[in-house]
């Protein structure tokens, strides 16, 4: 399989635009026709066909636009069994439609639980004698946090299968500064810069035709200073970046996370393009129109900003 830092390079160039879309069900927020056609079902085919239908409606509306969704499979898996269904669901349109698949699952652990979390997202588990894919998704975010070794099962199903993991550097939320920015006694770096070190190290060996690693790093919109210096650090690596909408984070936010050439990085929005439609009685056609007016807008502020730049 092509090398996943190209495929999503190409994507991106494709849709002109490096704009990625979160799906995170909250079946409470969705609007009236969605829950309405699941009405007479029991709970469980009511669950998983809200949630089905609302992001078939969205993939459709934002399929020739972006170029990937990322799908937050916490979100899937508050609802259980009914919910993972959706999410296989979610994951088949997606395909179906040519989008870039990104899961935001921030999984990890030691030795052959990493594996088996590898092989459930990226490569086969083995199934009767047989390799199997699960949810062969083409990218997932993983944590850190257990050290170099727990990522190594990841980066060999990168490479064997042409995946590709963003590994959490610096996220977008306030609370990160509790840990990401401590300061490492031997070295005075803050953890953030010793990640940020550690994902360019296992980056190398899977850097594309493009000039880009398919290991990436997550560094959040809402912290424009250090990823400046991040991106310095990490060249060849592309960034997923969220915090952009929802959390404040605006065009001008995100500049300093790509590099000259405008690429190196995908920046995603999930409340403020899916679930920023006004009433819940709206119709159909208008909830369509107001999701791709939402991400219309969404590239313009970020392109701009890059014209900008």
């Amino acid at each position: 399989m092509k090398n996943y830092a190209d495929r999503l390079i190409n994507a991106i160039e494709k849709k002109g635009n490096p704009c990625i879309v979160g799906l995170d069900p909250r079946i409470d927020q969705m609007p009236d026709f969605v829950q309405y056609k699941h009405r007479n079902q029991s709970t469980s085919d009511k669950i998983s066909g809200a949630i089905s239908d609302f992001h078939r409606i969205i993939i459709n509306t934002i399929a020739d636009i972006v170029p990937g969704v990322k799908p937050q499979v916490a979100f899937y898996e508050q609802y259980g069994l009914p919910g993972m269904k959706a999410f296989e669901n979610t994951l088949a349109f997606a395909k179906e439609k040519g989008l870039i698949t990104i899961v935001d699952a921030k999984r990890n652990d030691i030795g052959s639980t990493a594996q088996a979390y590898s092989n459930t997202f990226l490569g086969k588990t083995i199934i009767f004698s047989k390799k199997v894919p699960i949810y062969d998704v083409d990218c997932i975010t993983v944590s850190p946090f257990l050290g170099e070794d727990s990522l190594m099962p990841f980066v060999k199903d990168c490479s064997e299968y042409g995946k590709g993991i963003f590994i959490l550097v610096k996220t977008s939320n306030p609370g990160s500064v509790d840990v990401q920015d401590l300061k490492i006694t031997e070295t005075g770096e803050k953890v953030y810069i010793n990640l940020a070190k550690l994902v360019k190290k296992l980056g190398k060996g899977l850097v594309g035709k493009k000039g880009y690693s398919s290991i990436g790093a997550v560094v959040g919109a809402t912290y424009p200073n250090e990823a400046e210096l991040l991106r310095e650090l990490m060249a060849n690596n592309i960034f997923l970046v969220p915090g952009y909408g929802a959390q404040g984070a605006t065009g001008k936010d995100i500049v300093n996370c790509f590099n000259p050439d405008k690429l190196g990085a995908v920046v995603n929005a999930s409340r403020s393009i899916t679930y920023n439609y006004g009433p819940k009685t709206i119709s159909e056609a208008d909830f369509v129109k107001t999701i791709e007016k939402n991400i219309k807008d969404m590239i313009t502020d970020v392109n701009g900003a890059l014209d900008k730049k």
